[in-house]
């Protein structure tokens, strides 16, 4: 299998679990702990109109997440208190489900490299990863923090999962920079999984004989990442916030990007903001946002401009597909009518910039809900019309409190789908969900989902969802 994680990790994994578990136990009655588990179990099954092959999903997703604070000084109301910290997130994901044929019996592993016709390496039977694991001191000197280890890193060019250290300093409220150092995190990286990397071919540690049925997998390679950010001025008159990134392999760049962002509040009810990332290796805009709000007599209305214009890496399986630049366009208020009626309307624009030639498109949707302190009743809908056929859907959702620990919930929609170039998925297609939510603690819930889907192209679909969080702090 593909992905298996051998003995030795499994068993350095747990030992970081338990040790980081005993060490906040010894130190509860003085410091903050936190400890929060989660098992999620999804049972449904994929296929689709072009091909015979069923595939049930029987997923089931545990994490245990550790949250340990030591404060380093007497707390003070006037300003933060410095503190150590240490955050842990232990994952395991695992799948129980198989391939069928439509009407037989016969099931088949698509991760087993024995069958030389399905093999598929990229798809995941099980895991455990650590979606992050990084010991922090806050608010030092200066505002100074510095994290090391696994951590989610955030700038104005977007997000990255990176195993190395990052720091930042806050001189005044008007001045802050950051910078981050390490490794990008990909599935090949220890207890690793990818999320937030660039649209590469995949990489494997397969064995020779398993990289001879997969030729278009790559072997592990190291991804390094670099980062520098500064955010200046005051909000109330303009905050800027500059990013720079870059990704380095085999001694060349992968990928150098500058990210801005832009926000201004020149008076209460109104507030502007700005964003873009630009690509300097192939000079050119890969995303850009314009963006005014305005929130008045108990409206709120957003009006926004976006333009995406999607990059491919040279190395990527999608290279061959035509880019195709969009224009989007939206306005949107909200308002709230006393306690227990909210309506949001919104209008949407967008021109897709086809080969071809451009597509326009225009959208209308559309929220209602009514609520009090034991039932909430909301109905929304959207509809597209445009070069890529009409599209439209609508959608009635209801719970009720039961009982303060018992809340039951119930959702139907419709969504029609009329698209030239997907004729065989034309037609209506049916939803609805049964779900009853069990407020265990304060920290804890248990929630039970049933749905059901209908269509004339993928016929009955049911799906089972069982989520269990727990949680408690000290």
């Amino acid at each position: 299998m593909a992905r298996t994680r051998n003995a030795s990790d499994l068993r350095l994994l747990l030992f970081v679990a338990g040790a980081a578990s005993a060490a906040f136990a010894s130190r509860a009655a003085a410091d903050d702990v936190h400890l929060d588990t989660e098992t999620t179990l999804q049972a449904y099954d994929v296929n689709s109109p072009a091909t015979p092959v069923i595939w049930a999903r029987r997923r089931l997703t545990q994490s245990l997440a550790l949250g340990y604070v030591k404060q380093l000084a007497e707390p003070r109301v006037d300003e933060p208190t410095p503190s150590l910290q240490l955050h842990l997130r232990l994952r395991l994901n695992q799948e129980f489900g198989s391939s069928c044929t439509a009407g037989d019996q016969l099931c088949f592993a698509v991760v087993d490299p024995d069958r030389r016709g399905s093999y598929t390496p990229i798809v995941d039977d099980g895991y455990i990863d650590l979606p992050y694991a990084y010991i922090e001191t806050r608010d030092g000197p200066y505002g100074f923090s510095v994290r090391a280890g696994r951590q989610l890193h955030s700038d104005a060019v977007g997000f990255a999962r990176v195993d190395g250290v990052s720091a930042r300093v806050e001189p005044s409220s008007w001045l802050a920079f950051q910078s981050v150092f390490g490794s990008l995190v990909r599935r090949t990286s220890f207890a690793g999984s990818d999320a937030f990397v660039p649209s590469v071919l995949p990489r494997l540690d397969l064995e020779p004989d398993q990289r001879s049925l997969a030729p278009y997998v790559e072997a592990p390679i190291s991804t390094w990442l670099g980062a520098v950010g500064v955010e200046l001025g005051d909000e109330r008159i303009l905050r800027v916030r500059a990013s720079y990134r870059a990704l380095q392999e085999h001694g060349g760049w992968l990928e150098r990007r500058v990210g801005l962002g832009l926000a201004s509040v020149p008076v209460n009810a109104l507030r502007l903001d700005a964003h873009g990332v630009v690509d300097t290796l192939q000079l050119g805009l890969i995303t850009a946002q314009l963006g005014a709000t305005l929130s008045e007599s108990g409206w709120r209305t957003r009006l926004q401009l976006e333009r995406h214009e999607p990059r491919f890496e040279p190395t990527s399986i999608w290279a061959y597909f035509d880019v195709a630049p969009l224009w989007l366009g939206s306005l949107r208020s909200m308002h709230g009518f006393g306690d227990n009626l909210d309506l949001s309307l919104g209008v949407s624009g967008r021109r897709t910039e086809l080969s071809a030639g451009p597509e326009h498109e225009l959208g209308l949707d559309g929220m209602l809900s009514l609520h009090d302190a034991r039932d909430t009743l909301s109905a929304t809908g959207f509809g597209w019309a445009g070069g890529t056929g009409p599209l439209w859907g609508a959608s009635l959702a209801a719970s009720r409190w039961l009982t303060r620990p018992v809340r039951l919930e119930a959702e139907v929609s419709l969504i029609r789908i009329d698209d030239p170039l997907r004729a065989a998925l034309a037609g209506v297609s049916m939803y609805e969900l049964l779900a009853a939510h069990f407020a265990l603690s304060e920290e804890s819930e248990l929630e039970i989902a049933l749905s059901h889907a209908h269509s004339r192209a993928a016929g009955q679909r049911l799906s089972l969802l069982l989520f269990l969080h727990l949680g408690a702090w000290r």
